[in-house]
């Protein structure tokens, strides 16, 4: 531990942190080697060596084996967003929970060989009692896997499509366009027709590449934007 009662290895790992952001050392520099960082800091090759993986884990510098550790390229046009559709409403309304026949569309984004059963979850998001977005989701049936409303209230999408599967066994692939509501969407968010609304489309999945669940959220312009990050910032709330 060091004066602070931060461990030393995080210490030496944000100084370092630092000088990257502040262009101290620039994208490509290596950095000093493990004998020469464990002299600088009056500590361990051990000790250094933590410092290094979590620079690493955090994409600031990367190991060329044989040769050391080098100063990542930032990744400015690599985005994060953070995606949770019911962040800014109120109120979470089901429409219905039903066992259907998908229309193709949807049998493609399951990967479904031939006409099978999903699950389709619909719901209203909404906010001080006016609806916001349209959240329809789609599940693989699995014959006598009950259908509860009460856990499926309390679960994102996210959680829901784990449940069929390991939580670190699945990605995600989004997809964001305009489109202009069909009539169920259309009558739900009470507007009109020709009026192009956002609408996120989500599929998770399994490293097999089998899809376990599918989803559209279509959001009104009153939803409010969706924003992301790329960089670093060392304040995240204020991303």
């Amino acid at each position: 531990m060091n004066s602070s009662g931060q461990p030393v290895y995080q210490s030496v790992a944000n100084d370092i942190k630092k000088m990257i952001v502040k262009g101290e050392i620039n994208p490509s520099d290596i950095l000093p080697s493990e004998n020469t960082l464990a002299q600088s800091y009056n500590t361990s090759r051990v000790t250094i060596r933590k410092s290094l993986r979590i620079l690493e884990q955090g994409g600031f510098i990367y190991s060329w084996p044989g040769k050391g550790y080098f100063v990542s390229e930032p990744e400015h046009d690599v985005f994060t967003l953070v995606f949770n559709e019911e962040g800014r409403a109120h109120d979470i309304a089901y429409k219905n929970v039903t066992v259907i026949i998908p229309d193709p569309e949807v049998q493609k984004a399951l990967n479904f060989t031939a006409p099978n059963k999903a699950i389709k979850i619909c719901r209203v998001i909404k906010q001080d009692k006016q609806p916001l977005a349209f959240d329809v989701k789609y599940l693989p049936y699995d014959k006598g896997t009950p259908i509860i409303e009460t856990e499926l209230n309390y679960a994102v999408f996210p959680e829901i499509a784990a449940a069929k599967s390991a939580p670190f066994a699945f990605y995600t692939k989004m997809e964001i366009t305009a489109e202009l509501p069909d009539d169920e969407t259309a009558n739900i968010l009470r507007c009109e027709k020709k009026v192009p609304l956002l609408v996120v489309t989500r599929r998770f999945i399994d490293q097999s590449g089998k899809c376990i669940g599918y989803g559209k959220v279509s959001m009104l312009p009153s939803y409010g934007p969706l924003k992301a990050h790329s960089g670093y910032h060392h304040d995240k709330s204020a991303l």
